[in-house]
């Protein structure tokens, strides 16, 4: 049964290298993209104006990993936050996106193919540090 589990890990991570738009890169491209176009859109919005309507936007995507009640909840102290900026935005939905939201399952995945909660965090600070070179080539 754990060699079917690290099989699985293996074909999502193939299907991650060969789709990247299909993981965390893609969604933290794809807030970049939206953030441009609604700084476009809206010149003489603030900047805490954009980022809260990118943080609805995703609020409002049909393919959302849980309700919509449970989202605004999720993000409510972050769009109540003046001195938010667009990595801590896009942080914010990359975290509830790919780990807060699958809690238990993710957790029993990790489990089952051995995965040590070192390479968790080494991965996470991967995302982190894509988040911040993402948004210094923005600018």
């Amino acid at each position: 049964m754990r060699i079917l589990k690290r099989i699985k890990a293996f074909i999502k991570g193939l299907i991650l290298q060969l789709f990247p738009s299909m993981g965390p890169k893609g969604v933290i491209n794809t807030q970049i993209v939206v953030y441009k176009k609604l700084k476009k859109k809206f010149p003489n919005a603030s900047e805490n104006e954009i980022l809260n309507s990118l943080i609805m936007s995703r609020i409002k995507t049909p393919f959302s990993p849980s309700s919509r009640s449970e989202e605004i909840l999720h993000y409510e102290i972050i769009l109540n936050n003046d001195n938010k900026t667009i990595e801590d935005v896009i942080w914010a939905i990359v975290e509830y996106e790919y780990i807060l939201s699958r809690g238990d399952q993710l957790h029993k995945d990790l489990v089952a193919i051995g995965t040590q909660p070192s390479k968790v965090i080494e991965e996470i600070e991967r995302w982190l540090n894509y988040i911040k070179e993402s948004v210094k080539r923005m600018k």
